[in-house]
C-alpha cells in the first residue's frame, strides 16, 4: 500500500537544502544562482498551475502547493488542499476551515500556519510529530527554532508544541487518495504496518484491540511504531517497535517513562517495587 502521506512528506523532504535565486536564472539547481531575491522554481509552477505571476515574491505558500502538485498532480493536489493552490497563507487557512479541515493537534502531512499576531503569514508541511515537538519541513525559511517567514530556502524545522506562533493546521482528506488491495490481516510495506478486517477495508483513525494488544492506526491506515499519541483529553501514550500501545516501566529516547495499565503516561508520583526473579532480572509492579 502507497502510503500517500508519507509520499508526500519524502517527496518534500526531497528538497532540504535549496536556495532561492537572485533572477531567473538556474530555478531547479539547488545552490546555483543563489540570492534573496525570492526566485524560484516552485512561483514558475505555480503560474503554470495558477496563472498568478508571483515570482520575486514570498513562496512558502507556493512550495507548499507545488509540492502536493509534484506528488499528486494538479486535480488531486486541488482536492487535498481543499479547494484550490494558495500563494497567500489566510487564503489556506479559509479554504481548509471552510471544508471542515482545521485542526489544532497535528499529525504527519498536515499543513502547518503561523500567525504573527494579526494573520497567516508562514506555512509549511508537518513531516513529525512527538510528545513534545512539531516537525516541519518549510519554504521560504531558514534553520532555528523559530519561525522564519522570509528566508533564503528550503528548510527543516521543530517547534515547541506549544508555540505561540502556531495557528494551526490543515488537514488534507487523504481518503480521496486511491489504495491499492491488501491481504487480510497485518500487512507491511516500506512505510510501516497496517491491518485490513475485510477485503478493501482497513483501519484508521482509530484505536483497535488485535491480539489482547491495542494500537492506534493514523488517518491514512498506518499504525504508530515507536511514535506518541496525545487523546483528546491530554492523556499520551506510547507504540513501541511493535506497534503495540506499552504499559509499564520504559525508557524511550534515554529518559524512564511509566505507563498505567489503560497505557496511559503517568505524570504524577507513583511508587514502583523492582523484584528479581531467579536470574537477576529485575520486575516491577505498583505498590498498592
Amino acid at each position: 500500500m502507497s502510503n500517500a502521506v508519507y509520499d508526500l512528506i519524502n517527496k518534500a523532504k526531497a528538497w532540504n537544502g535549496y536556495l532561492e535565486k537572485k533572477s531567473n536564472a538556474n530555478l531547479d539547481d539547488f545552490t546555483a544562482n543563489a540570492g534573496s531575491n525570492n526566485f524560484t522554481c516552485f512561483a514558475r509552477d505555480y503560474k503554470i498551475h495558477t496563472g498568478y505571476n508571483l515570482q520575486g515574491q514570498a513562496w512558502c505558500a507556493m512550495f507548499v502547493s507545488e509540492i502536493f502538485v509534484q506528488m499528486f498532480g494538479l486535480e488531486t493536489a486541488l482536492k487535498l488542499l481543499a479547494g484550490k493552490l494558495y500563494h497567500y497563507c489566510p487564503t489556506g487557512v479559509n479554504q481548509f476551515k471552510a471544508a471542515g479541515r482545521w485542526y489544532t493537534k497535528p499529525e504527519p502531512g498536515d499543513v502547518i500556519f503561523f500567525t504573527n499576531g494579526t494573520k497567516a503569514y508562514h506555512t509549511g508541511i508537518v513531516t513529525e510529530v512527538t510528545s513534545t515537538k512539531v516537525k516541519t519541513i518549510e519554504g521560504n525559511t531558514s534553520g532555528g527554532g523559530s519561525v522564519i517567514e522570509n528566508g533564503g530556502g528550503v528548510c527543516q524545522k521543530s517547534y515547541s508544541l506549544s508555540y505561540e506562533r502556531i495557528l494551526g493546521y490543515g488537514r488534507p482528506d487523504w481518503s480521496i487518495v486511491t489504495q491499492p488491495e491488501y491481504t487480510l490481516g497485518w500487512n507491511h510495506d516500506k512505510n510501516g504496518w497496517w491491518y485490513a478486517d475485510t477485503k478493501n477495508t482497513y483501519y484508521k483513525s482509530c484505536w483497535q484491540n488485535i491480539g489482547s494488544k491495542w494500537y492506534w492506526f493514523n488517518l491514512d491506515g498506518y499504525a504508530y511504531k515507536g511514535q506518541w499519541l496525545q487523546n483528546t483529553g491530554g492523556e499520551w501514550y506510547y507504540f513501541d517497535n511493535t506497534c503495540a500501545m506499552v504499559t509499564g516501566f520504559h525508557i524511550i529516547n534515554g529518559l524512564p517513562y511509566y505507563f498505567n495499565k489503560k497505557g496511559a503516561m503517568v505524570t504524577e508520583t507513583v511508587r514502583l517495587k523492582f523484584n528479581p526473579d531467579s536470574s537477576g532480572a529485575l520486575h516491577y509492579f505498583e505498590e498498592e
